[in-house]
């Protein structure tokens, strides 16, 4: 995009990675960083479940849906402000069925709201119907999220984007990467550096921006 943007503008004659496309298993061709005014405008159009949902993959970097619906409220740990991560994509490898992660102050109000409209008892933060869909033949593929979070999306005035859930979560990562080292970030989102690398830190606008202020400015 920034090529194409300096070709545009005359900066450069020719696009040097026009031809090029990105290698088998890159998902940099597919990414959205998804901006947190955008994340903003999404929860302002959501009813309280979405909103839940999508701050947890937004705000908290949870892998929807099968993190999202496997998080409990015995989960939250309100006093020490921490969050159990149950991961069912991971739990097959030794010591990676479960994570901590902080529970992230963007997050905070987002649970506050959803604890104070859920049943009494309640087991599940989203639980319902998509609990319910999920435990069909086909797993979690039964919820159909992804029609519903593009109704959303569309709603807040947005155009969908590529793996819609995934960038919300490399959204997240790609922040936290800039705030905390890298060793603590893949821990609470439970991959590596180089998955990180791989599939969801983003080259972002902000980036380019910061890359050319001027210095003082």
């Amino acid at each position: 995009m920034f090529f194409k943007l300096a070709k545009k503008r005359k900066l450069i004659s020719e696009n040097p990675f026009q031809e090029t496309s990105a290698p088998a298993g890159d998902s940099s061709g597919r990414q959205h960083f998804v901006t947190e005014e955008d994340a903003g405008k999404l929860l302002s159009v959501a009813n309280p479940t979405w909103r839940t949902i999508l701050g947890l993959c937004r705000f908290g970097g949870l892998r929807c849906p099968s993190e999202v619906l496997s998080l409990r409220w015995e989960d939250i740990l309100w006093d020490s402000q921490k969050i159990v991560v149950t991961s069912p994509k991971t739990e097959h490898h030794e010591g990676k069925g479960s994570r901590v992660i902080p529970l992230f102050s963007e997050l905070l109000p987002i649970l506050l709201e959803s604890s104070e409209l859920a049943e009494d008892r309640a087991e599940y933060v989203v639980g319902g119907n998509y609990r319910e869909a999920a435990q069909g033949p086909n797993g979690w593929q039964n919820c159909n999220l992804r029609t519903q979070f593009e109704r959303i999306i569309k709603r807040a005035g947005l155009a969908p984007w590529p793996r819609m859930f995934p960038n919300l979560r490399a959204s997240r990562e790609t922040e936290l990467v800039k705030k905390h080292p890298v060793h603590v970030v893949v821990s609470w989102m439970g991959n590596t550096p180089r998955v990180a690398m791989k599939h969801y830190l983003q080259v972002t606008d902000e980036d380019f921006r910061k890359a050319t202020e001027k210095s003082g400015a």
